[in-house]
């Protein structure tokens, strides 16, 4: 079997708890040019927008509340970079960081699909526009996370055929940065869980990629395994989500202790047909302002290499 390094990457300007690194284009284009060195070929843009922040500019969301100028489109940016190396970019959409926490998902479907049409609008003839990504990120069917990704991801299928990208969470461990989630939940539970939700977004959603630091180490094949055959089930393509972050301490966040990685992505190798990581300009890149981090781009390096000495 041919060992599959991490092959894609989330790209998180529209940072939610973690720091910006204060990059303009000319640090984009270093770090998408490092891209290419690591052997990245796809970027997901984890949100386009997320409650008064935009990466670009749009009058569907700023009719509908107060926004913060933007002062740079990070989707063209993006979108150019990407193109020019032959990069895929999945795009990913609105979260309000609202709406659909008080259960109110009917207005942040309705809010998604004007901004969906609105932005494949003008960005939808760039040869990098090449998948979706559908960022409201749950455990399980809770939130109505069902109703909201399937009826975003049918208005899509209207017009788009290209591939859907979702990324929920195991509920599998505690997180020290952000304290407990409750009891986790056991490899059947999670399981019976997911058939209803993967049987739902059957036809619709292409690729489900869980992120893995949500499991514990130890569960993580099992979690892994029972997952692939679920989604393979309901026509699904299971993909991994390698977090390059570290769970394991009290400050959000930083870069994964490499063993960690090493282990995370030995175990998936059966399982999934892509590994992806959150996130690798942030934590993994040699470009990072994390320190750390290019230390562990330089270990990971060096675990391919042995990797593939193996085969």
């Amino acid at each position: 079997m041919t060992y599959r390094p991490i092959t894609g990457t989330f790209l998180d300007e529209m940072t939610h708890d973690i720091p910006s690194q204060n990059w303009g284009p000319e640090e984009w284009q270093r770090e998408f040019d490092t891209f290419v060195d690591a052997g990245i070929d796809t970027v997901i843009m984890i949100r386009t927008g997320y409650r008064e922040k935009l990466a670009a500019p749009s009058q569907t969301i700023a009719d509908h509340r107060k926004v913060l100028p933007v002062y740079v489109d990070l989707v063209q940016l993006f979108l150019e970079l990407a193109a020019e190396r032959d990069i895929d970019l999945f795009f990913g959409l609105y979260d309000s960081g609202f709406h659909w926490h008080r259960n109110d998902w009917t207005v942040e479907v309705e809010l998604n699909r004007r901004y969906l049409h609105e932005m494949y609008e003008r960005y939808g003839s760039s040869p990098a526009f090449r998948g979706w990504y559908l960022p409201h990120e749950t455990i399980d069917s809770g939130l109505r996370i069902i109703d909201i990704n399937t009826a975003l991801a049918r208005e899509i299928r209207t017009f788009s055929e290209l591939p859907i990208l979702v990324s929920p969470f195991f509920h599998g461990r505690t997180d020290q940065a952000t304290g407990p989630r409750g009891s986790v939940r056991t490899v059947e539970e999670h399981v019976r869980a997911w058939e209803e939700i993967f049987r739902a977004y059957s036809g619709l959603i292409t690729h489900c990629a869980f992120q893995d630091g949500t499991a514990d180490l130890l569960a993580l094949e099992d979690l892994t395994a029972a997952t692939a055959q679920a989604a393979a089930a309901s026509g699904i393509t299971l993909w991994s989500n390698l977090e390059s972050f570290d769970r394991d301490m009290h400050i959000k966040f930083p870069p994964l202790d490499w063993r960690k990685l090493a282990y995370k992505l030995d175990v998936v190798q059966p399982y999934v047909e892509k590994v992806i990581t959150f996130e690798f300009s942030h934590f993994l890149s040699p470009n990072s302002t994390w320190p750390a981090a290019r230390n562990l781009y330089r270990r990971y390096r060096d675990h391919l290499l042995v990797r593939e000495g193996d085969r």
